[in-house]
């Protein structure tokens, strides 16, 4: 007595066609899904670089490395960017500009003290 599939032929085909039309389809989904997180995670967080790291992480697909750094950049805090300065640094920057305008100033009244006393 042996054992045959025959019985299971027709459900076994079906099986196969279902898996085979599924499980790409299941595959490019969760690709897809992958793909787009680390820029989802950094437009949610409000990230300044979320398109950069959008498109690393897409790009991490294809390379296997840097979708892992998409992720951490992602999450990592976002730094001041250069064209706003904190608000201690802005102070010391402003500080730093009146004592400056100051001492021009000082300088300007010299120069002219100093052309008047000569005549010219």
């Amino acid at each position: 007595m042996s054992f045959t599939l025959q019985g299971f032929g027709p459900f076994l085909h079906w099986l196969t066609l279902v898996i085979l039309c599924v499980l790409p389809v299941a595959i490019g989904v969760v690709l897809y899904k992958l793909g787009g997180l680390p820029g989802s995670i950094a437009a949610a967080r409000g990230h300044p670089e979320a398109a950069a790291i959008n498109i690393c992480g897409w790009m991490g697909l294809v390379t296997l490395v840097l979708w892992p750094v998409a992720m951490v950049w992602a999450h990592l805090d976002r730094a001041p960017t250069r064209g706003s300065p904190s608000s201690d640094s802005s102070r010391s920057v402003v500080g730093k500009l009146q004592q400056v305008s100051q001492r021009l100033a000082a300088i300007e009244a010299e120069l002219t003290r100093t052309t008047t006393a000569r005549g010219g």
